[in-house]
């Protein structure tokens, strides 16, 4: 028996089917693995299995949430390494989990920023988590600007929006191989964490009272 064999052994009915939808559509190219052919491939009757996926789709947003978890734990992580009186480098360290995160769940990448037919802010179940991100840049830039390194005035919601956007960006440059055409001389994940450093430096100056640099104390 397999390494693989002994995981999905492991796991229960809602596990396995999570486990194999993804890999369903890596190694078929299948978009949307029905509950039936989802079934068939981990050995349960489909009946079993509707019992706890009443849709397809709903065992799309299995995936997903299971992969929202993940990036929350993964950021939750990232950040207690940090000062906690630096909130500059701790966002610094948000926006890089977020990249490491989207590297290494390439599928549900895709699938929660691409997917035809889910979009993720219109399903409370998967909002609440990017809500939660949201929340999370807010207070820490909230943090920032009490602490006297973003100006009184500073558009908060504005340096989000463009935060969001700038890793959402980058992420997809690296979950698609694109950054290997724009500095061959690192690799990817290298080159982004580059890049983000030098995005948040360029926000942090702009929006500061006094000149600033990630990781000042």
């Amino acid at each position: 028996m397999s390494k693989h064999d002994d995981v999905m052994r492991g796991l229960g009915i809602h596990g396995q089917a999570v486990v194999a939808t993804i890999e369903m559509i890596v190694d078929l190219g299948r978009r949307e693995p029905d509950l039936e052919t989802v079934a068939q491939r981990i050995g349960v009757p489909v009946a079993d299995l509707a019992r706890i996926f009443p849709d397809d789709k709903s065992l799309l947003i299995a995936v997903a949430e299971q992969a929202l978890v993940r990036l929350m734990d993964s950021c939750t992580k990232a950040i207690v390494k940090i000062n906690p009186d630096d909130a500059v480098a701790q966002f610094l360290a948000l926006g890089n989990a977020y990249v490491h995160w989207a590297a290494d769940h390439r599928v549900q990448f895709h699938l929660i920023t691409s997917h035809p037919s889910l979009n993720a802010m219109q399903v409370p179940q998967l909002r609440r988590y990017l809500d939660s991100m949201v929340d999370l840049m807010t207070r820490m830039l909230e943090r920032a600007r009490d602490a006297g390194r973003l100006r009184e005035n500073e558009d908060v919601p504005m340096i989000v929006l463009s935060s969001r956007t700038f890793a959402y960006g980058l992420a997809r440059m690296v979950v698609d191989g694109r950054m290997e055409e724009l500095l061959p001389s690192r690799p990817p994940l290298e080159a982004a964490e580059i890049a983000m450093t030098d995005f948040v430096k360029r926000i942090a100056r702009a929006a500061a009272k006094r000149p600033i640099h990630c990781g000042d104390r």
